[in-house]
């Protein structure tokens, strides 16, 4: 007896309904927070609030700091008020060292959060346009997925150590490649240099304030800005004196360097492995 099976044709594949709601809402909250960063600056001014609330409930601001960070990231925007904000407000409150561990700790975890976050969105969203579009019809391109696959938590690890690459965007790169979620989870230790750093130097404000005022009242962050090379980190505590706190040139300069270093060597460690495995593909297709 013989039974006749009908030519298997490839069937269209649609957006499943929750995908195309998700990448909706993704792109409103993307949409909303670029419009913002340029007009109004609702965020910022959240941010500040949020610091001046968490100065008065130190306890509740913890849950509080790591929800924001972790949205923050998500969200793309920079989060760079709120590391030093909190380090200037659990500096005023515990101290210089107890503050910038406290700050720290608080940061890398709402940071961490929003990292593993913004990478499940970007592999769940973005992950199969990728492989489909780029990385089964470009070889070389294939190559590097490869070489993050095999390779992805020293790539990185030195990618999260570089101060001038971008956090938010790293967190979608990380998403749309073949890296794994352990090492990816594993390299965010890379970000702890750079947020005690950030930390430090608002706890560092904090405690010359209370030097100068000798008061602990409420506090938030107000301007970040730039004059002559140096960045202005100013700190209100809603009294009539306004702390300014000033990063020189020289340190500047300097984060760039170790930015940038760091950088190339992420880039050389992938496109060595990456040719490793390129090498391997054209192989096996002469064969």
């Amino acid at each position: 007896m013989s039974t006749s099976s009908a030519p298997n044709h490839p069937t269209p594949t649609s957006t499943p309904p929750k995908k195309l709601l998700l990448t909706v809402a993704f792109l409103s909250l993307l949409l909303f927070a670029i419009i913002d960063s340029q007009t109004s600056h609702r965020i910022q001014i959240a941010f500040q609030s949020l610091l001046a609330w968490i100065s008065t409930h130190l306890i509740a601001g913890i849950f509080a700091l790591i929800t924001a960070y972790a949205l923050a990231a998500v969200a793309f925007v920079p989060g760079s008020i709120l590391t030093l904000g909190s380090g200037f407000v659990y500096g005023k409150a515990f101290g210089l060292g107890c503050g910038v561990a406290i700050a720290t700790g608080l940061v890398f975890a709402g940071a961490s959060c929003g990292a593993i976050l913004s990478f499940l969105v970007g592999r769940y969203l973005l992950r199969e346009w990728v492989g489909e579009t780029l990385v089964d019809k470009y070889p070389v391109v294939g190559a590097l997925d490869q070489a993050l696959e095999q390779q992805g938590f020293q790539i990185f690890l030195l990618l999260r150590l570089s101060p001038i690459i971008p956090f938010n965007i790293i967190n979608y790169i990380g998403g749309v490649t073949a890296i794994s979620l352990k090492d990816y989870t594993r390299a965010l230790i890379g970000i702890l240099p750079g947020t005690v750093l950030y930390c430090f130097i608002g706890a560092s404000a904090g405690s010359l304030s209370e030097t100068q005022n000798g008061t602990n009242g409420p506090a938030a962050v107000a301007v970040i800005g730039d004059d002559n090379g140096r960045i202005i980190l100013s700190f209100p505590d809603f009294s009539p004196s306004t702390l300014t706190c000033y990063l020189t040139s020289s340190l500047l300069s300097m984060l760039v360097v170790v930015g940038i270093v760091l950088g190339l060597l992420a880039v050389y460690f992938m496109l060595s492995h990456a040719k490793k495995e390129f090498d391997k593909i054209v192989g096996l297709q002469e064969r």
